[in-house]
């Protein structure tokens, strides 16, 4: 079975809104055996609406569309549908009835905008909205044996909607096993040389790192392709669920008993907020210092002026005393440090842009690690934090 997503709001297309919807229902289709074939974000615009559920209903055998069904002018999902399949616009009777009785018991006037809610394609199914006030609706087109579903565009409003439809469809259990493997360390193309040989596996790059998205319809097979993606990359594997390093670290740390600090110039603060963004965080987390200017570091961390003046803050010496200062004066298990470039200006002949110092210390050992990349400022920042948590994360568990 074959289906095409439709996001309605010119929103989207104009770049004001990122999508969720459309990311949210692939997913849940991919898992019950539907392939999706396309998401399409439409503008407000009755006759380009119209062009893409006909180009829908050509590719596939279902058609969702999200958004356009409340009561404004910019609202054209009921009245496309009409057109495109070519059945005129009728009035729910229970639709009607819920909606007049909620505004009366608001004090508000039914008016003709909000009457139109309430308007569906002739032969439709309504979906009762169990948040909102906008109706959705199915249609099945019998002769072509497609299907079309219209739910309201706000998410939560979305959700329910889109389960009972999927219990109307009988598409209620996953029948294909789908697992996130989240990795950092690795790049792209080295992932892809060690499991060239592997069939249905996906791959996205972000700052963060590698996520692997492997699926398979045979329950054995996909068992052990896991297996065997985990085999050859182990410990680059930071997660096998969608969480993130800091709930992967926190976890760690909480279960161990231990504290840590931060001390940060570049990521100006990022690695200590990403760690408070767990829950109970403060059960392990003492605080930071953001050092970014060099009189912090040395009046703060007790870094050593003439380290500074002859090595630059951005060494492999500075991140050291970073890390030692803030362990001590913070007085926790482990702490970690950076300092570096993250651009667009900074560098110098022997110090390039993204270069970036970042220390470890346990109390036993002081690590310093060297690092280089790249890119926008923000991302550079957001890798180094993701750096920095890898190292506190591969540290704990070498060292259990």
């Amino acid at each position: 079975m074959k289906a095409v997503i439709i996001v309605t709001g010119s929103e989207f297309i104009e770049g004001r809104k990122i999508d969720r919807n459309g990311n949210y229902m692939a997913g849940v289709l991919f898992e019950r055996g539907v392939d999706v074939k396309g998401i399409i974000q439409a503008p407000d615009n009755h006759y380009d609406l119209v062009n893409y559920i006909k180009y829908g209903l050509d590719r596939s055998d279902l058609v969702f569309i999200s958004g356009g069904l409340g009561p404004t002018t910019d609202d054209y999902t009921r009245q496309a549908v009409a057109d495109a399949i070519g059945v005129p616009l009728i009035y729910d009777e229970e639709c009607l009835n819920l909606l007049k009785g909620y505004y009366q018991d608001q004090n508000l006037e039914f008016t003709q905008e909000r009457k139109s809610m309430c308007k569906i394609p002739y032969g439709s199914v309504p979906i009762k909205n169990p948040i909102g006030r906008a109706f959705g609706f199915l249609k099945v087109l019998d002769d072509v044996r497609k299907v079309i579903v219209a739910l309201p565009g706000v998410p939560s409003e979305l959700k329910p909607m889109f389960e009972e439809v999927l219990r109307k469809l009988e598409l209620t259990k996953p029948v294909r096993y789908v697992k996130l493997l989240r990795t950092f360390g690795l790049k792209e193309l080295d992932i892809n040389y060690l499991l060239e040989d592997m069939k249905d596996l996906s791959y996205n790059f972000s700052p963060k790192g590698v996520d692997i998205f492997l699926s398979d319809l045979d329950n054995l097979s996909f068992t052990k392709k896991v297996k065997t993606v985990k085999e050859r990359l182990g410990n680059f594997i930071y997660a096998e669920s969608n969480i993130e390093m800091e709930e992967v670290v926190g976890g760690i740390l909480k279960e161990r008993g231990l504290t840590i600090s931060t001390a940060e110039s570049s990521t100006g603060g990022l690695i200590v907020s990403r760690l408070v963004n767990i829950p109970g965080s403060s059960s392990y987390v003492m605080g930071g210092i953001v050092s970014y200017s060099n009189e912090v570091k040395i009046n703060v961390l007790g870094v050593d002026r003439n380290i500074i003046e002859n090595l630059g803050a951005v060494s492999e010496e500075v991140a050291k005393q970073m890390v030692i200062g803030v362990r001590n004066l913070l007085k926790t298990d482990i702490a970690v440090s950076d300092t570096g470039i993250a651009g667009p200006t900074g560098e110098t002949p022997d110090k390039p842009l993204g270069l970036h110092y970042i220390g470890y210390f346990d109390g036993k050992s002081i690590k310093v690690y060297k690092e280089i990349y790249k890119g926008e400022r923000n991302d550079v920042r957001l890798y180094i934090s993701q750096f920095a948590l890898n190292v506190i994360r591969l540290n704990l568990i070498n060292n259990s």
